[in-house]
């Protein structure tokens, strides 16, 4: 199996989800979740096919399953593939692209990761203030600096993988790892 994402900061978060899948019974122990998963550096590069040649060799041997994990961006900021609308079309033009014949599915964040890990924090009106406060509203459209801040308060426990926000991607996760 593979699980390709957009970057690093990605591939930090999914090892995440997938250590509380496995701490809630959700998926077995593999030995390294890490291994599974493949940054690509930039979602252009994770919507192009030619950026999968290797994996191309492998396909029906060694990766029986795969799952695209990335995010959908600001439309206004990439209007090639920007919004969750051409995100979708971009996907499944890669994905018919490679032809591979195995399963083969997506999540999109709607926006971009930090975006959605701030929609389900019961703080994140706090945010939307601390922003303003410190005048960073433009600085802080994709929320970096407010995932980083409250990470940085709250290390023991930053995301809350219970929330329903959740559910679609554990699904996705919980299937590929069956």
């Amino acid at each position: 199996m593979r699980i390709f994402c957009e970057g690093e900061d990605d591939k930090r978060f999914i090892i995440k989800i997938l250590q509380h899948l496995k701490e809630n019974g959700k998926i077995t122990s593999k030995p390294e979740y890490g291994q599974y998963i493949f940054p690509t550096d930039g979602k252009s590069l994770l919507l192009k096919t030619n950026s999968y040649t290797k994996e191309s060799k492998l396909i029906g041997k060694t990766i029986k399953k795969v799952l695209f994990i990335f995010d959908a961006d600001f439309e206004q900021n990439d209007a090639k593939i920007g919004g969750m609308d051409k995100s979708i079309k971009a996907i499944n033009n890669l994905t018919k692209g490679l032809n591979w014949n195995i399963p083969t599915d997506y999540y999109i964040f709607k926006n971009n990761l930090d975006d959605f890990i701030i929609g389900t924090l019961d703080k994140k009106q706090c945010f939307k203030e601390f922003d303003q406060c410190l005048d960073i509203t433009d600085r802080n459209r994709n929320k970096k600096i407010s995932t980083c801040i409250y990470r940085k308060l709250y290390p023991q426990a930053p995301y809350d993988f219970k929330h329903s926000d959740f559910d679609e991607l554990k699904q996705k996760l919980t299937v590929l790892f069956q």
